[in-house]
């Protein structure tokens, strides 16, 4: 069974990366943005995600 060791954000920005859900973008959003998927904040992948209409409620 999997266990949580560490997690990498705090809850708010948990919440902030499954608001954003990236895994859920099309291609060419995901490509035009990896730089920030892999070192930026959860603040700024929720950024993305509202400034292109990708958030979701939850």
């Amino acid at each position: 069974m999997a266990r949580v060791i560490r997690q990498r954000s705090d809850d708010v920005g948990v919440e902030r990366l499954r608001r954003a859900a990236w895994w859920d973008w099309p291609a060419d959003l995901v490509t035009g943005h990896a730089r920030t998927l892999m070192a930026g904040t959860p603040a700024d992948i929720e950024r993305i995600a509202a400034d292109h209409g990708q958030e979701k409620s939850l």
